[in-house]
């Protein structure tokens, strides 16, 4: 038993700043202890305003502070595998940042690093814990719809580029860009929700200037239970989509909008259900709440490393892909 989860934050940037540093604080048994940025005026900035206790620019240097038990990484995407090994090597708890490195490779390491050195690893995916995908989940295994056949994902993120964070728009530095990004999310909902993937076709194109990955893709995925799965995503439009609909045996179950919590039931024969369920303020509020509790009591993660894995499989088939215009199939 763990009473106090002590959070060393590595990355203290834009995702730290406004999704997941405030419930490192706020979740009961959960405290910040210490940032890291290379910066260091904006270490220590970040450090003031959230109330830890101290700032570093070396990861190393925030991984041996001894009042830190739990590291959160939410580093550049290609620094996540050598952070992930320096935290497990050290006997500290791993949260990381999703997509978890830059390859299925590279997940799969930090999936083994943290096994060999006997240390908890979590992803965050935290849309899992949002309290509507957990009453879609709920719905969807009491059979509401019935089997699900055909899903359609829609999702519009505008991102044109940012100085500050250039290892966005580097292929060698994220492993790729709407589908790696923003839309690892979706793809790990799509396996939450509709199960395991038998095989993944996909279109890309780039049309943002001095972009090396892709800004829009759609994906077509086909479930082991033979539902067909459209995904869509887009940087490129400023009107922002995410949508989730499902088309059942018995009905139908969209959330109208996933980050504001609508949701409709449409069956047969009745009228459609439409319901609020809102999320709390810091996207990462829920899941921080729910990882905690699990350390706390010696519990296994909520999201373990193995589901990074299993996501970045089925994105290298996207762009596998969309480099030779054929489907790819899928070892389950």
């Amino acid at each position: 038993m763990i009473d106090t989860i002590r959070w060393g934050i590595i990355g203290c940037g834009n995702v730290a700043e406004f999704k997941s540093g405030p419930p490192l604080y706020q979740t009961p048994g959960s405290e910040l202890i210490a940032v890291m940025r290379r910066d260091a005026v904006k270490a220590a900035d970040f450090a003031r305003r959230h109330g830890a206790r101290r700032w570093y620019t070396e990861a190393e240097a925030l991984i041996a502070d001894a009042d830190v038990n739990a590291i959160y990484i939410a580093s550049p995407h290609a620094l996540h595998a050598a952070h992930v090994k320096l935290a497990a090597e050290a006997g500290k708890i791993v949260l990381c940042e999703k997509p978890v490195g830059i390859s299925a490779a590279e997940a799969q390491s930090c999936v083994d690093v943290c096994r060999e050195h006997g240390v908890p690893l979590s992803v965050a995916y935290y849309r899992r814990y949002w309290p509507i995908v957990r009453k879609m989940r709920e719905l969807l295994c009491d059979g509401a719809i019935g089997r699900v056949v055909a899903a359609r994902v829609q999702l519009v993120d505008y991102f044109a580029g940012d100085p500050d964070r250039p290892w966005l728009t580097s292929r060698a530095s994220s492993g790729g860009g709407a589908l790696a990004n923003a839309g690892s999310h979706w793809v790990d909902l799509i396996r939450y929700l509709l199960g395991d993937i038998a095989s993944v076709s996909a279109q890309c194109s780039t049309h943002t200037s001095g972009f090396e990955i892709e800004d829009t893709i759609v994906v077509q995925l086909e479930t082991v239970e033979h539902a067909l799965v459209s995904l869509s995503i887009t940087l490129q439009s400023p009107i922002a989509t995410n949508e989730f609909d499902m088309s059942g045996t018995a009905g139908r179950l969209r959330a109208a909008s996933l980050s504001d919590g609508q949701l409709i039931l449409d069956r047969v024969g009745e009228h459609p259900q439409s319901r609020s369920w809102p999320r709390a303020r810091c996207a990462h509020a829920e899941f921080i709440a729910e990882l905690v509790d699990r350390l706390r009591s010696d519990q296994p993660a909520p999201v373990p490393g193995e589901e990074a894995v299993a996501v970045w499989r089925i994105m290298e088939a996207a762009y596998r892909s969309c480099e030779t215009g054929m489907r790819q199939r899928m070892t389950v």
